[in-house]
């Protein structure tokens, strides 16, 4: 959930993150792009995790 609202994340061998309105099917902003494919991702502790290569990323959003 973001705002309220019901989101889905997803990563991939394109090497990009997306984020995804589940009420409207719309893409939530731009994707990140990471320098290698996405293999994992998660929401924790209001952060998002990013699993790419061999390196993992804790992003948190801008306030």
């Amino acid at each position: 959930m973001v705002d309220g609202r019901p989101v889905a994340v997803t990563g991939g061998d394109d090497k990009t993150v997306r984020v995804w309105d589940l009420t409207t099917v719309q893409q939530v902003g731009p994707e990140l792009v990471f320098p290698d494919p996405v293999m994992a991702v998660a929401v924790a502790g209001g952060q998002l995790v990013v699993g790419f290569g061999r390196e993992v990323a804790a992003l948190s959003p801008l306030t």
